[in-house]
Parts: C-alpha cells; sequence; structure tokens
C-alpha cells in the first residue's frame, strides 16, 4: 500500500527513533516524545504533556527520562518547568547520518549502599536494553524471574518496568525470588506501579529486609494494614484515602486491635457531639481513651460512660450542697477585742 504525506505543519523527528527505537519504547513513551519534539522551541511544563497526552504524571517522567537515557531529548532543566529541546538529527537527504543511542553503562550491584548515598528511582540509572539481555543470557534465575513476572501481570513488561527489576536486583542487591514476591504483592493489590514497587524495595533495602521469611512477613503486614484501612474507611464513611496523619492514627487502632464494632460506637459519639460531621481528631481521643482504659467491648464502654458521668453527677452535687452549706452559714458580725486593743495600740 503506497502512503503519501499531506503537506502541513511538520516537525522533525530523529531517525534512530524509528530505525532503533520503536521496538523498545511504550505507547505512552512515544506520545511523549511526539508532542515534546512538536514544542521543542519552547520550555514545556509536565502538566501541559499530562493533559495533551492524556498520560499521568509518572508517565511522563518515565518517558523523558527514558528518551534523556538514549539521547534523543536532553534536559535543560528539571521539570516542572523543563526546557526540552529535541537533538539535532541528519539533513533529510542523509538519514544514514544518524547516529545509534549510545549505550549506557549497567548500574553497579551494591548489596549494601549507604544509605545517603541510595538511589531513590531506576529513573537515575537506566540500563540499555543490550545489557540487561546480556545479564539475562548470564543469569538463569534473572530471566527467569523476568519470565514469571510477565506471567505474574498478564503481559509483556514494557522498557521502564523492566529496568526497574533489573535495578531493584543489580543495584538494591534484592533477590530475584524476593523481586517476584514483591511483584505479585502489587499486582494482588492492583498497584503494580513502578514508583510504588521501587518505594518498598527500597524500604526493604534501607531497613535489612532481604530474606524470604523476612518479605513474607512484611508482605503480610502490608496487606493486613491495608485490609484494616479498608474496613475503617467503610465504617467512618470515608469518601477519600486518609492522610498521612489519619493513617498514623488507624494504624495506633489496627496495634491496639481496636474492633470495627467499637469504631462504629465512636463514630456514632463523634457524629452526636460534632454537630453530624466526621472528625477524625475527636473520635482518636475517645478511642484512645478507651485503649489507656483497657476497653475492648461495647458493655466495657457504656460502664466506662456510665462511671464518668455518675463522677460528673457527684461532683456537681458536691458542689451545690457546698454552696448551699455556705449560704446557710450565720454571717459573723463580732467583734474580736484583742483585735481593737491591736488597733488602738498602733497609735
Amino acid at each position: 500500500m503506497d502512503v503519501f504525506l499531506r503537506y502541513g505543519q511538520t516537525f522533525p523527528v530523529p531517525a534512530a527513533v524509528a530505525d532503533n527505537l520503536l521496538k523498545l519504547a511504550s505507547h505512552d513513551q512515544l506520545k511523549v516524545l511526539l508532542y515534546v519534539l512538536c514544542h521543542a522551541e519552547a520550555p514545556v511544563p509536565s502538566e501541559q504533556i499530562e493533559r495533551a497526552c492524556n498520560v499521568t504524571a509518572d508517565a511522563v517522567e518515565e518517558a523523558l527520562a527514558f528518551w534523556q537515557r538514549v539521547n534523543i531529548l536532553q534536559m535543560q532543566e528539571p521539570m516542572p518547568p523543563v526546557q526540552i529541546t529535541a537533538q539535532q538529527t541528519a539533513p533529510a537527504e542523509q538519514p544514514a547520518a544518524a547516529a545509534p543511542p549510545a549505550a549506557v553503562s549497567p548500574p553497579e550491584p551494591a548489596v549494601n549502599p549507604p544509605a545517603g548515598a541510595l538511589q531513590m528511582s531506576s529513573s537515575s540509572n537506566i540500563a540499555a536494553p543490550s545489557q540487561i539481555a546480556e545479564r539475562i543470557r548470564e543469569n538463569k534465575a534473572l530471566a527467569e524471574m523476568f519470565r514469571m513476572a510477565e506471567k505474574t501481570i498478564g503481559k509483556a513488561l514494557n522498557p521502564t518496568e523492566r529496568n526497574s527489576l533489573f535495578w531493584m536486583h543489580e543495584y538494591l542487591g534484592l533477590q530475584p525470588d524476593l523481586i517476584l514476591m514483591l511483584t505479585a504483592y502489587c499486582t494482588e493489590q492492583d498497584c503494580f506501579y513502578v514508583r510504588y514497587m521501587e518505594k518498598i524495595a527500597l524500604e526493604w533495602q534501607e531497613r535489612g529486609i532481604m530474606t524470604h521469611a523476612q518479605v513474607q512477613a512484611d508482605i503480610q503486614r502490608r496487606t493486613a494494614a491495608k485490609t484494616y484501612t479498608g474496613q475503617v474507611m467503610r465504617t467512618l464513611k470515608m469518601d477519600r484515602g486518609p492522610t498521612r496523619r489519619q493513617q498514623e492514627m488507624i494504624d495506633s487502632w489496627q496495634a491496639a486491635d481496636v474492633s470495627m464494632e467499637m469504631l462504629q460506637i465512636a463514630y456514632e459519639k463523634t457524629l452526636e457531639k460534632k454537630e453530624n460531621k466526621l472528625d477524625l481528631k475527636f473520635l482518636n481521643g475517645i478511642v484512645q481513651k478507651w485503649i489507656e482504659a483497657g476497653v475492648r467491648t461495647p458493655e466495657q464502654a457504656q460502664a466506662l460512660d456510665e462511671a464518668f458521668y455518675a463522677a460528673l453527677q457527684n461532683k456537681k452535687q458536691a458542689g451545690r450542697a457546698g454552696q448551699a452549706a455556705k449560704a446557710a452559714e450565720p454571717e459573723n458580725t463580732s467583734f474580736d477585742l484583742s483585735d481593737f486593743d491591736q488597733l488602738v495600740n498602733r497609735f
């Protein structure tokens, strides 16, 4: 089939993209590149790219990092805003002059890198696809990890995901079976995102979680916490995820084994006192008092309330009795003669 270009406004695309990188780049990465190249004459804020390409902020960041590493884009300023300039391409009549992307040195393995020197994401160290392929040929466990990871998520890994798993192994020192456990957990939680996975992997490395048993225990803890938080959100009718401070409250309730039944009671008390509005700080005050008093059942909570109101009533009655006794006392109008003598002797 013959294809002809309809003349109109055009912009250059490096020949290396079509010749060498089409099979490596993801759909989102290609969309971001085309938009950036079309607007290469001026700074392009990341928010503008997100809207125009209908992609997430993470996708924009990963795409720009990919095209920078394979020498298609160069970054003049950090995002956002970012000055993006397309590399000079060869003239149209000399397409063969476009150079292939330069090789990128693979990340050095560092099982225990110093905490202050940790790279915070794989985007700071992107390995060339050829180098990942070479390591896979050398390491059967690594090859099996990539195969099983794709089977777990039900699709082929894109270049960013492949580089991320490779970085976890080569840089953080996580063994392939641990990376597979992380992949399975994130897939089950519907959170198979590079940034989320790398955050957990970094935590494991920093906390020395490097064995199968340690990873299993941490995954169980995370799963339980997520389940408990979801139950809390449903009980308290929260329409959005908790903030960091609210999550700390929820974690303290979980640590004290506070049941949803007790949270429901605290929720109703809060609505009653706060004009039918959810005030988590007030609710947390109720729950923390229960925890301090060892209250774990509705009956115990009721007994605590009754004891509190009884003590308050007794205090009020004692106060009223004291006022009545004071009012009943006759006014002292007597005059002490000794006081009179002292007064007279002063003069």
